[in-house]
């Protein structure tokens, strides 16, 4: 049995081969999503204040450039970078391409990014990397980029009318990392399950398992732990203080640029 190597600071229990066959489909079947849109579409205001349907698509390009770049030991093309303004400042310089541009090349980057992660085996999965975390094996950095792509995924498409699936070979590997994510921010200890997913969290590493089936309305789950709906709202059996923990990707999300 292949050993999943994981990072000091998460562990995410998964099997790295569900995850990148999962990441590669839902790539794939955003792009035709994508594709469907007119104009109208493209400029439709997105989920994330400052961006444009078009606009998460430049994002989505220029996160799988610097991962390509990451992974290939290319030139990266930024020297630093802050989760709170970088991705915005490279969508407005991204804005110098018409948005259909903009859709082919995020077509052409989905069809490279879905055909790279579907191919890589085991002796791929520990191969050091970086994510916004810090360093990790290869298979949590695309793990990262698969969450932050079926995200914006619902970003994107749901102002504009579309309702993307929500698909359990897919949401359970998204909520899994989302929870990891979350436990990161530190914060009294956490013990508790969501959605099917228990997450420990108060010391290093933070800890998320699959431990039963998805459970509830996991699409909204996974938008409130990210800020996109209000956490209590929709965690309406969590205590207080849980909420409060579960919260802090939100939190951190509500001061994004």
């Amino acid at each position: 049995m292949t050993t999943v190597l994981q990072a000091e600071q998460i562990h995410v229990d998964l099997d790295p081969t569900q995850v990148l066959a999962a990441h590669a489909r839902h790539r794939r079947r955003f792009a035709e999503e994508v594709a469907a849109l007119d104009d109208d579409g493209l400029m439709t205001q997105s989920r994330c204040t400052k961006w444009t349907t078009a606009d998460i698509l430049r994002h989505l390009c220029d996160v799988d450039s610097w991962m390509h770049a990451i992974w290939t030991g290319g030139p990266l093309p930024l020297t630093s970078f802050d989760p709170n303004t970088t991705p915005h400042e490279f969508v407005l310089e991204g804005r110098a391409t018409p948005d259909r541009q903009v859709l082919d090349n995020f077509i052409a980057s989905s069809e490279r990014m879905a055909a790279d992660v579907e191919s890589s085996g085991a002796e791929r999965w520990g191969l050091p990397s970086l994510s916004p975390v810090g360093a990790v094996p290869w298979w949590l950095s695309a793990l990262h980029v698969f969450y932050d792509s079926w995200v914006h995924e619902r970003d994107a498409l749901l102002p504009a009318g579309v309702t993307p699936p929500v698909l359990p070979d897919e949401a359970m590997p998204v909520l899994t990392y989302s929870l990891a994510l979350t436990g990161t921010f530190g914060g009294a200890a956490l013990d508790t399950v969501v959605s099917g997913v228990r997450l420990v969290a108060g010391e290093s590493p933070v800890v998320a398992t699959q431990v039963g089936a998805l459970e509830g309305d996991v699409g909204s789950v996974i938008d409130a732990l990210n800020g996109r709906r209000n956490l209590e709202d929709i965690l309406t059996d969590a205590d207080t203080e849980v909420r409060r923990r579960l919260g802090a990707l939100s939190r951190f999300f509500g001061n994004a640029a």
